[in-house]
């Protein structure tokens, strides 16, 4: 394995053909879920659901739920992110990417629950202590929101190397994913069609 190829965050292949997908590492302390960022995170969906109202045709713009990828792909990207911990999440906040086009797909959804009932939907899922300076909802195993109520941007982004395999998961020889950061290294062991996920 070429240590440029991690540096660069790119997919590489170890001699052996086994394919590399190279992630980024999050080492973020958990913390107390404060008072102050739920109080920040209704603020956000009381705004989000008010822009909800004023758009034209909501249950036109109502944003899909992407499926999680699946067979070999899915395997790996869910091996990637549990290794990674959520370093695309830092830039979540108390808003979580959640918008207008989020809220028309919930309330299609769930038409019964009304505004409020959404709020403390949202409110019922941030989990006790999460990821400091990341997402409220980046809880010790992960995202605390079921995909129907994640964002778009939640949803459908995957990080570079990621990606690419996601788009092009071909690997006859398997996969190997590493997540690093600041000296810091976790490693999978090889995935492939025949590893139970």
């Amino acid at each position: 394995m070429r240590a440029v190829a991690i540096e660069a965050n790119v997919t590489d292949n170890e001699p052996d053909g086994t394919r590399i997908v190279s992630v980024p590492l999050s080492d973020r302390p958990l913390a107390p879920v404060t008072r102050a960022r739920i109080r920040n995170l209704r603020m956000h969906l009381v705004e989000s659901l008010r822009a909800m109202r004023v758009m034209k045709h909501p249950e036109r713009n109502v944003s899909p739920v992407r499926a999680e990828p699946d067979g070999v792909a899915g395997l790996v990207a869910r091996t990637a992110c549990s290794l990674c911990r959520g370093s695309c999440c830092k830039g979540g906040g108390e808003h979580a990417y959640l918008d207008e086009r989020t809220m028309a797909r919930v309330r299609q959804a769930r038409p019964d629950l009304e505004a409020g009932a959404i709020i403390g939907l949202y409110v019922s899922c941030v989990p006790r202590v999460a990821y400091r300076d990341s997402c409220v909802f980046h809880g010790a195993e992960g995202c605390t929101l079921d995909r129907a109520l994640r964002s778009d941007i939640c949803n459908n982004y995957f990080c570079s190397a990621l990606g690419r395999f996601v788009t092009y998961p071909e690997a006859p020889e398997g996969v190997v994913v590493i997540a690093r950061a600041d000296g810091k290294m976790r490693r999978s062991g090889k995935l492939g069609a025949a590893t139970k996920g």
